[in-house]
């Protein structure tokens, strides 16, 4: 047998072999391609990119800061024109109006007292006046005695006398910049107005309101424009900065614009230097060219080490740890033992099996690809019309919920979406929920936002304000509190129906991405509450009693009303995931009984209560009277429609009919459609819809907010709309048409057969003179009144609702409704 160690004298350094030479020099060209490409990626950033992202910078700081301006400027003359209405709506003021030429009721008085009020209501006004007029509109007035500065304000007083909405209007007087305010003062039953009142403004008033902001930032110009003529009224802030970088935004008022011009100084702030970058090039060069030698010096000791050891012909599996070179270890020691039998068997004859080698050893090949794990059984039952609920202990267990991170992450990636928003309610399985959730979603690759336990429109709200356009919310809702669930957005779409299905055939069908997302926190509580305080305006703090049924909106919603600026006696406000106090629906009237006994107890103006996850809400009269989310439905729609004539309102098929006339007469389009967040969230996006609503208590704006369901934020434009108009809601909803109607009723049923049901009730019904709509379960309208009967999306029950002229339209159509039911179904129990 040959000795292949090296002789005793033999102390020359061996010479490299051709690997060692093949690897050198493909390890230092990659390096230097590496190299390369690295050097133009940063050329690229530090002279293209880098100059664009500054620009972008400024214009998006700029954009900004006009914004804020712009919001200033809207909130303070919104405020100013709140405060004039609540003077011009005085029913004292308009009769001392009306009989102010009755000698035998002298009103020179009254009308005195309320100029006097004129003056103090405004004191940073240069001047108040309360104007008579009549009949004759600007006719009217005593040309000796109206003390108008010029044609101006006598055309503001014009076009209000005839019935025009007019904006406030500035104009030149004595070589000094004014603008006027203008509200009539009008009788309901007159096409034309007693009087009105005018009030006036220094240019001063509107430099002060732009001084807010910081003046080093820039130039602030508030502008006047007519018949495409610009006119500056006034300007604040630094003039050093480049007027080709200025920025407009439009106000509230048609004709006034802000003009932003970012200072030298925020310029050259926002103007990030390329020196970074190119030290950021050095660096990168340096590691690779350090990284690249002590891979090569590695590589060389490996390579020798490995070498000897395969020359070892007695080891029967010779070590070998070279990386990317297991096929040819294999190759080579295959060679060598056939080279040692050969040479074996030259020197002597085979003896039995001594020193055999197994020359039929298999080449090791490349381990396989770990797959993601099939997950378990899914129960069916959890996957709903418009999200994922089920009982969380048995049902919603960390592997299953797991899974469906993984299916949701996987969804998200298929949209295009990478960051998902994540947040909780205050349950106590939502804890054990969340964790099982976020790390399926890392485990599909995409990364996770999470703003910790907050209501579910926290998350909507957070889809929109971080621009992620997704986000899961772990919430139960109004269920009970061992039952727990999943709401999702993806790409701004919350999912139900046929997307939810398809969730779980992900999960069946190992349709799954896999990946590692990073994961943050984001503080979104305050972000929330400042936009509702800047969009909101309350004339007049309300004491509102607020019942969040321990529910996650008790962490929140009395801190937002309060600094609203109303009085607040929180009710059941500590969330306890138990609701020891009383099961969190606001739609079922005993849920209301404690916080109807406070609002009377305390004397306050309004009761609000939410639901669990804070989408929902109910609302509760001064006189403890429960108001039914449809009749506070009329209410919004008359205060959106009357600001946006033409508007579409969307409401399900368990609302009033009364919408239908009441949104029509006040110049809206009314839209009927499914029950269910989801869906109505899809059809406020489909038509443009500026308000929905559900008789389950979900509201939808989408004037001023983002069109989700948000039970704070509709309590809040309540209480804007009576702090503005009357505080009185009893008094408020007499306007409005009523009928004989009964809440929701729930006969109990399965999960599997109520649809079927409704299947057959469709297919056999029969309902002479109704009017048979099968938009979501079977609503049957007739002349005086109408029956509905739907399977609910989340529970075991089929849904009913009616409502009738009179008692004995009502026992009709609900004796109609049972006789076809049971004639499916004979053992279905009746309450009504």
């Amino acid at each position: 047998m040959a000795n292949n160690k090296p002789t005793k004298g033999n102390t020359q350094k061996p010479a490299k072999t051709k690997a060692q030479n093949k690897l050198q020099s493909n390890l230092i060209n990659s390096a230097l391609m590496i190299i390369v490409v690295i050097t133009a990626a940063f050329a690229y950033l530090a002279i293209v990119q880098r100059p664009a992202i500054n620009n972008s910078n400024i214009q998006a700081q700029a954009q900004s800061l006009v914004d804020s301006q712009v919001s200033i400027i809207d909130q303070t003359l919104s405020q100013l024109r709140l405060r004039l209405e609540t003077i011009a709506h005085s029913a004292e003021l308009l009769a001392a109006l009306e009989h102010k030429n009755d000698p035998q009721m002298d009103q020179s008085t009254t009308l005195l007292q309320f100029r006097q009020e004129l003056t103090r209501a405004f004191p940073e006004a240069i001047s108040s006046q309360l104007i008579s007029l009549g009949p004759l509109g600007i006719a009217s007035l005593n040309k000796d005695s109206r003390e108008l500065r010029n044609h101006i304000e006598l055309d503001l007083l014009r076009r209000v006398s005839n019935g025009e909405h007019v904006d406030p209007e500035a104009y030149q007087f004595q070589g000094k910049w004014l603008f006027s305010l203008v509200e009539p003062i009008e009788a309901a039953n007159k096409n034309y107005a007693n009087g009105a009142l005018l009030i006036s403004f220094d240019e001063q008033y509107l430099r002060t309101m732009l001084s807010k902001l910081d003046g080093s930032l820039g130039q602030t110009k508030l502008i006047q424009q007519f018949n495409n003529k610009e006119n500056l009224i006034t300007s604040t802030g630094d003039f050093t900065g480049p007027a080709d970088r200025g920025v407009d935004a439009d106000t509230s008022i048609h004709h006034w614009q802000i003009r932003f011009t970012p200072s030298a100084e925020l310029i050259a702030k926002s103007n990030a230097k390329a020196i970074d970058l190119w030290l950021l090039l050095a660096l990168s060069i340096s590691v690779v060219l350090i990284a690249t030698f002590l891979c090569l010096k590695h590589l060389r000791t490996a390579l020798n080490n490995n070498l000897t050891l395969l020359h070892k012909r007695h080891a029967a599996s010779p070590p070998f740890d070279l990386p990317g070179f297991e096929d040819t270890a294999a190759q080579l020691q295959h060679k060598l033992a056939a080279a040692e039998a050969k040479t074996t068997a030259s020197e002597q004859a085979p003896t039995s099996a001594e020193h055999n080698i197994n020359t039929t050893e298999a080449v090791p090949g490349v381990p396989e690809e770990q797959l993601i794990p099939l997950p378990p059984v899914l129960p069916d039952s959890i996957f709903r019309a418009y999200d994922i609920r089920g009982l969380a202990d048995s049902e919603l267990s960390d592997e299953v919920v797991y899974a469906i991170g993984l299916a949701i992450g996987s969804e998200a990636l298929d949209q295009g979406q990478q960051e998902i928003i994540v947040s909780a309610d205050g349950r106590n399985s939502s804890p054990r929920i969340h964790d099982a959730l976020v790390n399926g979603l890392l485990a599909s690759g995409r990364d996770i936002i999470d703003i910790g336990s907050q209501p579910t429109p926290l998350m909507y709200f957070a889809t929109h304000q971080l621009s992620t356009q997704s986000g899961v919310m772990i919430t139960g809702s109004h269920n009970p509190a061992e039952y727990n669930g999943i709401k999702i957005v993806i790409a701004g779409r919350a999912l139900s129906g046929p997307a939810i299905q398809a969730l779980k055939d992900r999960i069946n069908s190992n349709t799954l991405s896999s990946g590692q997302g990073e994961y943050r926190t984001q503080d979104i509580e305050q972000t929330y509450i400042d936009y509702i305080i800047n969009d909101v305006a309350i004339a007049q703090p309300l004491k509102i009693v607020i019942d969040a049924g321990n529910g996650i909106t008790g962490a929140i919603a009395p801190q937002l009303f309060e600094e609203l600026g109303c009085e607040i006696i929180p009710l059941y406000c500590e969330v306890d995931g138990n609701f020891p106090n009383h099961h969190p629906d606001p739609t079922i009237e005993a849920n209301l009984a404690d916080l109807k006994a406070a609002v009377l107890e305390h004397q306050a103006d309004l009761g609000i209560a939410f639901d669990g996850d804070g989408d929902r809400l109910g609302v509760v009269t001064a006189t403890g009277q429960s108001v039914a989310a449809d009749r506070l439905l009329m209410l919004f729609a008359q205060d959106v429609v009357s600001r946006n004539p033409g508007a579409d309102v969307v409401f399900d098929v368990k609302c009033t009919r009364n919408l239908n006339n009441l949104i029509s007469n006040y110049g809206g389009r009314p839209i009927m459609w499914k029950s269910g967040h989801s869906y109505m969230k899809d059809k406020i996006a489909e038509t443009g819809a500026l308000l929905g609503g559900e008789y389950s208590g979900h509201i939808f704006f989408k004037e001023r907010w983002f069109g989700f369901d948000d039970g704070m934020y509709a309590g809040a434009r309540l209480v804007e709309i009576l702090s503005t108009t009357d505080p009185d809601l009893d008094l408020q909803l007499q306007a409005f048409p009523d009928s004989i109607s009964t809440p929701e009723l729930k006969v109990i049923s399965t999960e599997t057969q109520k649809f079927s049901i409704i299947e057959q009730l469709i297919s056999n019904a029969d309902f002479g003179e109704g009017k048979i709509s099968t938009l979501d379960g079977l609503r049957a309208d007739f002349p005086d009144g109408w029956g509905l009967v739907r399977a609910s999306n989340t529970t075991p029950m089929l849904i009913l609702r009616f409502e009738a002229d009179t008692e004995e339209a009502m026992q009709r159509i609900q004796q109609q409704f049972k006789q076809q039911l049971q004639s499916i179904d004979n053992t279905l129990q009746f309450n009504f």
